[in-house]
């Protein structure tokens, strides 16, 4: 969001009608509930801070925006007045929070569809419209019962497990992440315990081209997943804590797979708010919504949540030549009686 304010010199900024209104909204295919934050740019003489914490400079009082849905043939098919709704958990920071007003509209959009927002704002008609990203496809499915890091397992001698994991791209889709996630939880000497997570991020894949051209035929099989590189990064984060003293075990958990997707406009808006790394630190802002800044697009997630380890793999962790040190035990039932159980 944008704040335009005086600060030494006095600048009369008001008469020149620079209040903007600010739209970012993500039609995302993976939910039933579409939301969409709707603010605007506002001028003070007073301070920009305090200013900042007040929402009835930022908000619009009773505004009537919708979505229009347009089928293959741009026929109007669905039209969805936007509902206002209260939340109280925006994190803190320099605007105003907890609460805030957000905009939705309750809907499985349709891949094939585009979707068009619209409303009057601060005297301009906004309009917008996006497609929708395409259905997520990867080799890995639901069905993946466990997660492989190691093929076998020996003391000194492990034989670590390497996946690369294949992407085919979608339609309307320009933009990939993958993220995994590794739970465990630490017991410490007075009794106390904490649930962990650790979060490794690779890379994103920019598939190439624009426009028509982004039709789901390309591939990409980059988001490799090292086995040996997990255990060394688990040991290597544990570590920088410096918290071994006060740690009496720690529980293997699961992990988690998210793929996250975006749409071209909303993978422009990333790439150009992104830190600069030239000598020409210029950013210019980008916007794809007539008569307003910000961003109308489209996103999803897919998840696989809760993805045990393999036995080998949990024999690793708790025994290895990496994090064997570390006090990491299993409370599997399967694993009772073992060396690395927890029991």
């Amino acid at each position: 969001m944008f704040l335009i304010s005086s600060c030494d010199t006095k600048v009369d900024l008001i008469e020149e009608g620079l209040e903007t209104s600010v739209v970012f909204g993500f039609m995302d295919p993976t939910v039933d509930t579409q939301f969409v934050k709707i603010t605007k740019t506002f001028v003070t003489e007073g301070s920009a801070v305090d200013s900042a914490q007040d929402p009835g400079l930022s908000e619009y009082n009773n505004l009537a925006a919708y979505v229009i849905e347009y089928d293959d043939d741009h026929d109007s098919v669905n039209s969805y007045l936007l509902q206002e709704k209260i939340v109280t958990d925006k994190d803190s920071g320099a605007w105003y929070y907890p609460v805030q007003t957000v905009y939705f509209f309750t809907e499985i959009v349709n891949f094939d569809y585009t979707y068009e927002i619209g409303f009057t704002g601060s005297g301009n008609d906004v309009i917008s419209s996006t497609d929708i990203v395409g259905a997520y496809k990867n080799d890995i499915t639901t069905n993946l019962p466990e997660v492989k890091f190691v093929d076998d397992f020996e003391i000194g001698a492990t034989d670590y497990h390497f996946k690369g994991i294949t992407v085919k791209s979608s339609r309307n889709t320009k933009r990939y992440e993958f993220t995994y996630r590794y739970h465990y939880k630490e017991i410490y000497t007075d009794g106390s315990e904490k649930d962990k997570v650790m979060s490794f991020k690779k890379a994103p894949w920019v598939v190439p081209g624009s426009g028509s051209q982004l039709d789901g035929t390309d591939v990409y099989d980059g988001f490799a997943i090292d086995g040996e590189g997990f255990y060394q990064a688990v040991a290597g984060r544990i570590l920088a804590e410096d918290n071994e003293a006060n740690v009496e075990r720690r529980v293997i958990g699961k992990i988690d797979f998210i793929f996250e997707y975006a749409g071209e406009d909303f993978n422009t808006f990333i790439e150009l708010s992104e830190p600069s790394t030239s000598l020409n630190v210029e950013q210019n802002p980008y916007s794809n919504i007539t008569n307003a800044i910000g961003v109308w697009s489209s996103r999803g997630i897919t998840t696989f949540l809760d993805k045990s380890l393999t036995f080998p793999s949990v024999q690793e962790m708790a025994l290895g030549q990496y994090t064997g040190e570390l006090h990491f035990c299993s409370d599997d039932p399967g694993h009772v009686g073992t060396s690395w159980g927890c029991n």
